[in-house]
């Protein structure tokens, strides 16, 4: 039996030998090395953005596919094998349990999700009544590596030779590369962005991970730490687990409703998400913000306009590089949008003007 934090403890070992000045919060990394590096890899070359503890949830049985297919929002009955689509699981309310990718590996299924606090096995469980299904929750024994940047499919063919492009964007690859054993497949985010995402179980994934920095050749390759990426996260405007994932919005909202296929018929929350666009009834849309001065303040932070009315939320603020200024994600009432209103949020004593952009941002 594989133990919980073996791999964990072994990586960030392995971690700190390589780059003894990286910064941790728990098993999290903050930093490898430094924030422009890191970003530049994500921007311009192939960083490698690690993943503890992401949900990742096996599921078996005759009847899995027909129960994920009543149950999430997205058309998967017909899921060959090996090719994977984007799924979400909404609750009553149509707001997030969690946003997934499911995978058909033949013999079985996984959900890999972004919410890591075992919820989305443990609500899946609550669900299955007569049908005849198992599930497991691997997370602590798979580790995810996502490979984001223009460079990734270039060094992707390095490590793998032509196998890379037999990806056509739906299929998974599951290729053996110098005794290490992994699926890969890409992802596709709502604002364009494509990137690559490898799973592999969490005793290969020390060793990968060196295997992976040792052979990137003339390729700016990476590691990058949760700071650099949630800079180029909300640049590039994408919504992450728990900011703009969680259960107080829903897809319409986030953006996410591209996943969410609205002729398959019945699903949790289809009844909300359904009549939300049928009588256009969203009222809140998330989009971008640049402020006009440095703050710092607890989030979600309230947007208020100039009559002191509650308007919005600001979910996400970092330090854009490619801005030069604090910008942010969050969600905003439709009718400010594109409006010329004054909106502001409060930092103590400090009334901070904001202004709303389109997302991604552009310099």
């Amino acid at each position: 039996m594989f133990i919980e934090n073996y791999t964990v403890n072994s990586m960030i070992d392995q971690i700190l030998k390589k780059f003894p000045h990286a910064s941790l919060s728990g098993s999290d990394v903050n930093l490898f090395s430094g924030i422009e590096e890191e970003y530049n890899a994500l921007k311009y070359g192939a960083g490698i953005r690690l993943a503890f503890g992401r949900s990742v949830v096996k599921l078996t049985g005759k009847d899995t596919l027909d129960f994920l297919h009543r149950v999430s929002t997205n058309d998967v009955k017909d899921l060959k094998p090996f090719y994977k689509h984007p799924t979400l699981f909404l609750n009553e309310k149509g707001r997030f349990i969690d946003r997934t990718v499911l995978l058909n590996l033949d013999s079985h299924f996984i959900l890999i999700g972004e919410n890591d606090s075992g919820r989305l096995n443990n609500w899946l469980t609550k669900y299955i009544i007569m049908e005849e299904i198992q599930t497991a929750d691997l997370s602590k024994q798979n580790v995810i590596f996502d490979l984001i940047g223009p460079q990734s499919e270039s060094y992707l063919t390095l490590i793998l030779g032509d196998e890379i492009k037999s990806l056509n964007g739906e299929n998974i690859l599951n290729p053996s590369v110098d005794g290490f054993n992994f699926f890969l497949f890409s992802m596709h985010e709502p604002g364009g962005l494509k990137y690559y995402r490898i799973l592999i179980s969490s005793d290969q994934a020390p060793n990968f991970f060196d295997y992976l920095l040792e052979n990137k050749s003339v390729f700016d390759v990476a590691p990058v730490g949760s700071s650099a990426y949630d800079i180029f996260r909300v640049e590039s405007g994408i919504p992450a687990y728990p900011n703009e994932i969680n259960d107080q919005f829903n897809p319409h909202e986030n953006s996410l409703i591209g996943e969410v296929n609205f002729k398959k018929g019945c699903y949790i929350g289809q009844e909300v998400i359904a009549r939300l666009d049928t009588y256009d009834k969203v009222s809140r849309v998330m989009t971008g913000f640049v402020f006009d001065q440095p703050f710092e303040n607890p989030l979600p932070a309230s947007i208020f306009d100039v009559s002191g009315e509650e308007i919005g939320l600001v979910t996400s603020v970092v330090g854009s590089i490619q801005i030069g200024k604090k910008i942010g994600l969050g969600f905003l009432k439709k009718k400010f949008i594109g409006s010329d209103n004054e909106i502001y949020l409060k930092a103590g004593s400090q009334k901070i003007n904001l202004s709303v952009s389109g997302i991604p941002f552009k310099k």
